[in-house]
């Protein structure tokens, strides 16, 4: 699955565990087992790399490790609707812990993109809600599912926002 960058508005500071953070980054993401055709209950492994924004000239760096659950992920279904907990962690040594109890699957012009909806539990921004959102080009995983049989790695654009209700 080869993904795409997303691009998103300046947010508030990302020290700011009121107004929350906007992140941005790439991601590489594992399942087992491995995807194919047919829909099946599968783990997934992510490890991202973000740019949190801040005001002008204060990125702050940082990574994100989630670990999640489709109950019926495929290379070419859309109605795998992961959950899961992320940790991030960021390079000013705080940690923020994120929980993922909902989220959406939409398909259009070649592109997956899937929506996490949760809440920080522990650390930076606790109570704030989060979205975390992946993009990957469908057609290229498609492919790849046909003629390899079985995808089990997913590169792509993550976006993590953090912020009040």
């Amino acid at each position: 699955m080869t993904g795409s960058a997303l691009i998103c508005a300046p947010a508030s500071s990302a020290h700011d565990d009121a107004n929350g953070a906007i992140c941005t980054g790439r991601e590489d993401g594992y399942s087992s087992p491995s995807l194919g055709l047919l829909p099946q209950p599968t783990r997934i492994h992510a490890r991202a790399r973000y740019s949190c924004s801040g005001r002008p000239g204060q990125d702050l760096p940082a990574t994100g490790t989630f670990e999640g659950f489709s109950p019926a992920a495929s290379c070419i279904a859309v109605n795998d609707n992961p959950t899961g907990r992320e940790v991030v962690q960021y390079a000013d040594g705080h940690t923020s812990i994120i929980v993922y109890d909902s989220s959406s699957t939409f398909r259009a012009v070649g592109v997956n993109i899937v929506r996490l909806e949760g809440k920080v539990t522990e650390g930076r921004g606790k109570g704030l809600r989060a979205h975390r959102t992946l993009t990957t080009l469908a057609d290229g995983v498609a492919a790849e599912c046909l003629i390899h049989t079985r995808v089990h790695h997913a590169p792509g654009g993550v976006q993590l926002e953090v912020g009040p209700e």
